[in-house]
């Protein structure tokens, strides 16, 4: 029996079950197949119910197998449909860059606090990738002129279509160079998530990871390289009073405290810890 002649309901099935004979948790199985096929058929979930015990729609293939085929092969569910959600926004989404996790809205909720204190704020957001954080920042804080950069031309690309996406393009400034490398004038706030996994630590990634660019994800072979990077970014670019506001990775605080205070410039202010308690987000001053 093929896909087309057999009711919604059995097609989504028989996908759950490759997938998760794929390794993928059933859970995890069940909610990608239903955000395929409600992608593809522009459906929202209260319309898929309905039409479950129906016959399966031609417009579901051949696109359904082959997105279920590449999240097989261990590919992210947000390449493969191009969007993952961020901030409530949904955002662009390709393999140039980061696929955006929940644990980064950390980084805007302590930003948000930050920014009362400043009418016009200049912001910058190193590493932007698919611009998440700078297009976030500029939709809250409709006063903020915000500059977002990335080493790679492409990760700009998808940035910038976000920005256009969700009306921010005449706020934000996307540079293609190195940290704030020639960027001018300085920033009340500067946000920043630094690639922090360990060179050596690749083949212990997740396989869904493992898709992710790596200029991304790898911070040299302690993975403090970028993340001392920003720092010194920070002492340079930032405002007297301004703010940064970092992401690190698990087991990085002693790290990320001996780093701050290595820099006479910056003052450590506090560690903002993610849902499962595990400290995640730095909060730093430049007095």
């Amino acid at each position: 029996m093929t896909p087309d002649s057999m009711m919604l309901t059995d097609a989504l099935a028989l996908a759950r079950a490759r997938l998760v004979a794929a390794g993928i948790q059933p859970d995890e199985a069940a909610v990608d197949v239903d955000v395929y096929a409600r992608t593809i058929l522009g459906w929202d979930r209260a319309t898929l119910l309905q039409n479950l015990r129906q016959p399966t729609p031609a417009g579901l293939e051949p696109q359904f197998s082959q997105w279920i085929a590449r999240r097989e092969r261990r590919e992210p569910t947000a390449y493969i449909v191009g969007s993952r959600e961020f901030w409530g926004r949904p955002f662009l989404v390709t393999s140039a860059v980061l696929v955006p996790r929940p644990e980064t809205e950390f980084i805007v909720e302590e930003a948000l606090g930050l920014l009362r204190a400043f009418a016009t704020p200049r912001i910058a957001d190193i590493g932007t990738g698919s611009g998440i954080l700078a297009v976030t920042l500029a939709a809250e804080v409709p006063a903020a002129a915000v500059t977002g950069t990335d080493l790679s031309s492409d990760a700009i690309d998808v940035a910038r279509r976000n920005a256009a996406r969700h009306g921010v393009a005449t706020r934000v400034t996307f540079l293609n160079t190195s940290y704030l490398d020639d960027v001018p004038g300085t920033f009340d706030l500067i946000v920043a998530n630094p690639p922090y996994v360990r060179d050596g630590d690749k083949s212990a990634l997740a396989r869904d990871v493992r898709h992710e660019p790596d200029v991304a994800l790898f911070g040299g072979p302690d993975g403090l390289r970028d993340v001392a990077g920003v720092l010194d970014a920070a002492v340079e670019k930032l405002t007297s009073g301004g703010w940064f506001v970092m992401e690190f990775g698990y087991g990085q605080e002693d790290d990320v405290r001996r780093l701050v205070d290595a820099r006479r410039a910056l003052r450590f202010d506090h560690i903002r810890n993610d849902l499962q308690g595990i400290a995640r987000t730095a909060i730093i001053q430049k007095p």
